[in-house]
């Protein structure tokens, strides 16, 4: 398995792999998906975001427990090989890299977005350029070392979160100030009943996804085994805490049809409570869009780092292309990784819309963790003594793969039907690289093997998570 390189330096401290997760995971999703969940629950959508939380902290936990154990470069690529061997590594690494890879694509036309706030008239041409502008100047960050991009990021996480911090704190004056409407905007709860909570939980999902990155870099990290767990835990409980208290902030802020409506919902709230409050609007709302703009840029930034640890990762141990085991001679990056997904990126920005590519993305997410919680039991099958001091660990390890499985398959069928085509072109890929068809067949009887004799209990049931997936399409009945 994937150890560190020589050209790979461990550089990485613990308030910079905490900022790392949190600039993973914080990015315009919480600028934008607020209006989605008003549309869906009303401000019953402060319900979606807490579970969306739970859920998430369940699927960390897996990463948690994996990076405790084998804090290796690769992240659940390298902790699915570990556990179940090359085929599901790749599988994990291919399904991690496509939704990432996907997401890449998401941020340009993002940034540009809320670039139009400033510039109402910006032209298909302007935005074109300033796409590639974004990913030029990302591109060369990221090839100038890790280092250099972790101090960008440092900055810009901080930069990112003090608007919402204002939001927030504007919030609590808000209330203190004007309860009545507060309250008013609060009531009724759940307008809309909750029939909807489930495709609420998808879209608001999509804000906390980017944990599973941060982990790629570990060979980069000083002190792996204890500045990772710790640093996933801290950053996904300030995570958490940000999401819960913005999403607040907004629904306290204005009614929820016009919640709703809105294309830059935490803009308009914080607006609104300056307004209600006596001060200046315009201030604020121009903070809360530079907000979305460096929270952006940020994300850009950290997703570009990781997803490039990712394929050198891969290539590295021999199942993807060997160029991207290319390392600069100067900056110790993966070079030939960042420059692919800056051209790609490139491209696809101009073929797909933002609503496709964040559908394709969570299904490939949903897939990647629901095979690193079975890394994760399998690994603490080898590893019992490296366990973390969770009550019900095992349990819980398994909800947080079930989660994964039904994200996957909340996916529209077309998204479906296009992510299995695109798995098995990974499995193409494999047999290319990795020994032929034989080589599959002969991982898979011992992927049975493994099944039988090895996998964890789970309580008394052995295997049973693996007999639940095999039934995955029953979980479609849950849309219902």
């Amino acid at each position: 398995m994937t150890q560190a390189r020589p050209g790979v330096r461990r550089q990485l401290g613990g308030f910079d792999f905490t900022l790392l997760v949190i600039g993973a995971v914080v990015g315009a999703d919480i600028y934008i998906v607020g209006a989605v969940g008003a549309a869906y629950l009303g401000p019953a959508q402060l319900v979606a975001w807490l579970i969306g939380g739970v859920l998430a902290a369940l699927i960390a936990l897996s990463f948690v427990q994996c990076a405790f154990i084998y804090p290796k470069v690769g992240g659940s690529y390298a902790y699915a090989h570990e556990a179940f061997g090359p085929l599901v590594g790749f599988l994990t690494g291919w399904a991690l890299y496509a939704g990432a890879w996907i997401g890449l694509s998401i941020f340009p036309q993002a940034f540009a977005n809320y670039l139009v706030y400033f510039f109402p008239n910006l032209s298909r041409t302007d935005r074109l350029l300033v796409e590639v502008l974004l990913i030029a100047a990302v591109t060369i960050i990221n090839l100038a070392g890790v280092r250099t991009s972790a101090r960008v990021n440092d900055i810009l996480t901080v930069a990112r979160l003090l608007p919402i911090l204002l939001l927030i704190g504007v919030a609590f004056a808000f209330v203190a100030l004007r309860p009545h409407d507060a309250v008013q905007h609060l009531t009724p709860f759940a307008p809309l009943g909750m029939s909807r909570l489930g495709p609420a939980i998808l879209i608001i999902f999509w804000a906390y996804a980017g944990f599973e990155m941060a982990v790629l870099p570990a060979a980069e990290v000083k002190q792996p085994r204890r500045t990772i767990p710790r640093g996933l835990v801290a950053g996904m409980i300030i995570v958490t805490a940000f999401y819960l208290l913005a999403s607040f902030s907004t629904v306290v802020a204005l009614p929820w049809p016009i919640v709703a409506a809105s294309p830059r919902p935490l803009t308009d709230a914080f607006g609104a409570m300056l307004t209600a409050i006596g001060l200046p609007a315009r201030s604020g709302q121009i903070v809360m869009s530079l907000g979305g703009l460096i929270s952006i840029a940020g994300v850009y930034d950290v997703a570009t780092l990781t997803v490039a640890r990712l394929s050198y990762a891969m290539a590295a141990d021999g199942v993807f292309p060997s160029a991207f085991r290319r390392i600069h001679p100067k900056f110790g990056t993966p070079s030939f990784g960042i420059v692919f997904q800056a051209v790609s990126a490139l491209i696809v920005v101009q073929l797909v819309g933002i609503t496709d590519l964040i559908a394709g993305s969570m299904f490939f997410l949903g897939l990647c963790y629901l095979l690193t919680a079975l890394a994760a039991l399998r690994l603490l099958q080898q590893f019992p003594d490296r366990a973390l001091h969770v009550p019900a660990l095992r349990w819980m390890l398994a909800l947080g793969g079930l989660g994964g499985a039904y994200l996957s398959l909340q996916a529209p069928p077309w998204q479906i039907a296009v992510g299995t085509a695109t798995i098995l072109i990974g499995l193409g890929i494999f047999a290319w690289r990795g020994g032929g068809w034989q080589t599959i067949a002969e991982q898979l009887a011992g992927l049975k093997r493994i099944e039988q004799d090895r996998l964890p209990r789970v309580g008394q049931h052995q295997s049973w998570l693996l007999r639940f997936v095999r039934r995955q399409p029953r979980l479609k009945d849950w849309n219902r």
